[in-house]
């Protein structure tokens, strides 16, 4: 959905609520959107806004920044889902949501709505940079700056998909405007912290729920950090791979991947199949290294982002800025 029509449609279901029709201008701030003046009965205010289509964990990071440094900062949304609401509402963000969803809390005045469903996705023409396999490409391309020089077959083969996919998810990402053509031999990001926000939201829905292997429980006796793993087939990610990255989080859900079987798996761990376990583990879809003990950073990134507590998104945030800023 286009700017200006998130913005119309949000508008138009919070009305009720205004004196006069909004005043709407672009924002003198390259960092933001627009300037909305809103007529309440209690007061005026002007907000300096950000625009955006959906709200998962990835877009959050840059939302918080946005708010510490903006004066009456206000998010306008298509669609925020329950959980992501949650979190701006503990971090005091205004935000307005186009199904009628409201939260406003500046200058001693205070306007909470939040019983509105989160809005469908639109249909649109599937796109194959979205697909199981072309997120492991999608992946591949995000990892390191240099894949994006990489021939097609090198491609596929650090993703493993066949060959014949790498030329559709190529043109997926340059239909969607997140991939421009650098020229002949290669591709550069238009911006890769949306690209990096649209990788985690495809991740969560389509690519992570087809890797899934089970759910398993440790040992009562046992900490995470004795799990006997074979690194040349497994890897932590999710907390522990927070935690191993940055020294900072305490693990209390687990994701481990691997190559291995159920039972070699089993065998080597000792870990013990449960539905309701807290090791969740998938299988790796990208070229692992023999000796890494932890899942490339942004993987780890992604299902910190997607855990949504505070502990994991500020966890996030610095392995953002020690490890993915530069890629």
């Amino acid at each position: 959905m286009e700017e200006q029509e998130v913005i119309d449609t949000s508008i138009q279901n919070i009305r009720q609520f205004l004196l006069r029709e909004p005043h709407i201008e672009i924002s003198p701030n390259i960092e933001l959107d627009a300037r909305v003046t809103l007529s309440f009965p209690e007061k005026e205010i002007t907000f300096n806004v950000e625009i955006k289509n959906e709200i998962r964990g990835a877009s959050l990071q840059k939302i918080k920044y946005l708010a510490e440094r903006e004066e009456n900062f206000l998010l306008i949304a298509h669609r925020i889902f329950p959980k992501y609401r949650d979190v701006l509402q503990n971090e005091n963000i205004n935000y307005i949501e186009a199904n009628g969803n409201i939260n406003i809390r500046t200058n001693g005045f205070y306007l909470l709505i939040d019983k509105y469903p989160t809005l469908p996705e639109t249909a649109k023409e599937s796109n194959r940079a979205f697909s199981k396999t072309g997120l492991r490409v999608f992946f591949q391309l995000l990892l390191k700056n240099q894949n994006l020089f990489a021939t097609q077959r090198e491609l596929a083969e650090q993703a493993g998909v066949a060959l014949g996919n790498i030329p559709l998810v190529l043109k997926g990402l340059l239909d969607e405007g997140l991939l421009i053509r650098r020229n002949e031999f290669g591709y550069q990001w238009k911006n890769k912290e949306e690209a990096i926000s649209r990788w985690i939201n495809g991740y969560a829905t389509t690519l992570k729920p087809s890797v899934f292997k089970g759910s398993y429980q440790l040992p009562k006796d046992r900490n995470w950090q004795d799990v006997p793993i074979e690194t040349r087939n497994s890897c932590w990610g999710g907390e522990p791979g927070g935690d191993l990255l940055t020294n900072y989080l305490r693990p209390e859900k687990y994701i481990l991947f691997t190559k291995s079987t159920r039972i070699d798996l089993i065998k080597a761990t000792r870990l013990i199949p449960s539905e309701d376990g807290n090791v969740k583990v998938y299988e790796i879809f990208w070229k692992k290294g023999d000796m890494d003990m932890n899942a490339p950073p942004l993987l780890v990134y992604a299902d910190l982002i997607l855990n949504g507590d505070k502990r994991s998104l500020e966890t996030a945030e610095k392995i953002y800025d020690k490890h993915l800023q530069e890629l």
